[in-house]
């Protein structure tokens, strides 16, 4: 049997150790980056994520039964039940301090939320800073409690799932809208909810004002009904993987995959690769239609001769007003009772058409033009009249020339069908 020397214990923990210590110095370092260093704050971000992920798989590898080399479940296990006591000992140990004052709201894994009712600014970070170090020393080494931000105003939904504006330091000046689990950063819904939701919040936290919440939202919702809005703020796109769903049945698969399915019945090389995001949009349909008859690719909403409109109701009912009820209904909001009560503005005739013989020149390029030229003499004219003044007043000459342009037309297209059947 191997028995590992003194000098080789306890590397595992010195690398976790230097893993963790550099995550430090690369989320440190983003702060430093400019606000134009966009690329830049990118790559600092991947490579922080980077190390979080082989710190976790390092501990995961440890209770990986099947795939595992070397599995050991009770190292796993006394991991979990390590953190979870360090945990349950610093959320007493605030609670139970009476100087603060202070009351631990929510604790999950390695962090707590800890609310300060009535303190200012400068007294959280005071109390923080105290929270901090006391807990850090309690604990022995390298277990430390480090003291992140004070939000000032700041929703709590649920586990992992939070918004406020945050302040890192007393000599910070302007907030930093910090949000994680919501909407806003989430990539399952479509741009209008995110960014709805993001200026309502930013417009309660300054204002603290929900009358000013409604009157916004109010609008914006009037403007979607009016469809005065950009289509790409209302074009979901998610993950298809086809060959994964348990069955064919086209009312089975997710709307994505739907609108891949029939780009590809029209063109077999238009199937997605696996795991990529295909765009759609929800259009009217039929009373009583199901999400998955309303959906098609953003593509066919914007053609010419499409005769399909977005389906305002169904984003502002199922998607606009569960996101912001979930948040703005901890503070008594209730939005569907403000989307009821509003006015319903006056949509304007729908400008989308079959094509038809009244419809027909929509498809050429010179019905968008103001003017055009006059058919016999080639003089510019509006664009509601085919020829010029002079012309339509000469009408037996004008009647002439266009019955014969009639007579050649069909005989050159009489000459193009035999010449296609001959051949």
């Amino acid at each position: 049997m191997y028995v590992p020397s003194k000098a080789c214990r306890g590397v595992l923990p010195r690398l976790l150790e230097e893993i963790l210590s550099t995550r430090v110095m690369v989320k440190q370092a983003m702060k430093t980056l400019e606000p134009a260093q966009q690329i830049l704050q990118r790559i600092f971000n991947a490579r922080q994520l980077a190390l979080k992920l082989i710190a976790n798989v390092t501990y995961g590898y440890t209770a990986a039964g099947f795939s595992g080399r070397m599995p050991c479940a009770e190292l796993a296990d006394s991991i979990v039940q390590c953190g979870r006591r360090t945990l349950e000992h610093a959320i007493s140990f605030v609670s139970t301090h009476d100087p603060w004052n202070a009351r631990v709201i929510y604790g999950d894994t390695d962090s707590m939320f800890v609310l300060l009712k009535g303190r200012t600014m400068k007294e959280a970070f005071q109390i923080g800073n105290e929270i901090a170090s006391m807990i850090t020393a309690m604990n022995p080494n390298p277990v430390k409690l480090k003291m992140e931000k004070v939000y000032q105003s700041c929703f709590l939904l649920t586990k992992k799932r939070y918004v406020g504006y945050s302040y890192e330091s007393l000599n910070q000046l302007e907030p930093i809208f910090d949000a994680k689990g919501i909407e806003t950063v989430r990539r399952d819904t479509c741009p209008a909810v995110a960014k709805i939701l993001e200026k309502s919040l930013k417009m309660f936290f300054e204002h603290q004002e929900i009358s000013k919440v409604k009157a916004y939202l109010q609008r914006q919702w009037s403007r979607i009904l009016s469809g005065r809005v950009s289509l790409q703020d209302f074009v979901f796109a998610k993950e298809v993987r086809l060959g994964t769903y348990s069955t064919r049945t086209t009312s089975s698969l997710p709307p994505a995959a739907i609108v891949a399915s029939k780009a590809m019945r029209v063109d077999p090389r238009a199937e997605p690769r696996y795991a990529e995001r295909v765009p759609y949009v929800v259009v009217h349909g039929e009373p009583g239609a199901r999400l998955v008859d309303m959906v098609v690719d953003p593509q066919e909403l914007l053609s010419i001769d499409s005769p399909y409109r977005l389906n305002d109701l169904y984003y502002i009912t199922k998607q606009i007003i569960p996101a912001l009820q979930r948040v703005f209904g901890l503070v008594g909001a209730d939005l569907r009772k403000w989307f009821q009560e509003m006015p319903r503005p006056v949509r304007d005739a729908p400008t989308k058409q079959h094509l038809s013989a009244a419809n027909s020149l929509r498809a050429r390029i010179d019905h968008y033009y103001s003017s055009k030229h006059c058919v016999l003499c080639g003089g510019l004219v509006q664009a509601a009249n085919y020829f010029c003044d002079k012309c339509s007043k000469n009408s037996p000459v004008t009647a002439a020339v266009m019955t014969g342009r009639t007579s050649k037309l069909e005989r050159e297209i009489q000459h193009l069908v035999a010449g296609q059947f001959h051949t």
